[in-house]
């Protein structure tokens, strides 16, 4: 099969999950991405992860470095990881991550590198609870 071009491709327009370049990334919101993809790749299953963090008392702002520096390093060092966003919650002592990556194995070779052993060992004792959602993102 010869390889495939975007001017070979018989292509639909469809609204993806994350974009496809870094740059396009950092400046481009989610809700506005729409990218070409071949009818072949139509059946793909980013893998999402929700993380909800109650900080130790007194902990939060620390918590909080350690999460957007974690944030920062998977997006710029792990190719596969296509979103990463930390959220503080108002009225609560919480915050939640939203994480999108290719599929569950990026998710298991984010947790494997080092900047993730590294957060996780600093961030531990600062962290009261942390509950960990996993899934596949649907699309409408």
């Amino acid at each position: 099969m010869a390889p495939t071009t975007l001017s070979s491709v018989t292509s639909t327009r469809r609204r993806v999950s994350a974009p496809s370049s870094r740059h396009q990334r950092a400046s481009t919101p989610l809700s506005s991405v729409t990218a070409l993809i071949h009818p072949s790749q139509e059946t793909f299953s980013v893998h999402a992860v929700i993380v909800r963090f109650t900080p130790q008392q007194g902990c939060a702002d620390r918590l909080e470095a350690l999460l957007l520096r974690q944030a920062s390093d998977s997006l710029e060092k792990e190719r596969h990881c296509q979103r990463f966003d930390v959220v503080r919650l108002r009225n609560e002592n919480t915050f939640v991550l939203y994480e999108l990556y290719r599929d569950e194995d990026a998710f298991r070779w984010h947790l494997d590198t080092d900047h993730f052993h590294a957060f996780d060992q600093k961030s531990a004792p600062l962290v009261a609870e942390k509950k960990v959602l996993q899934g596949d993102l649907r699309q409408a």
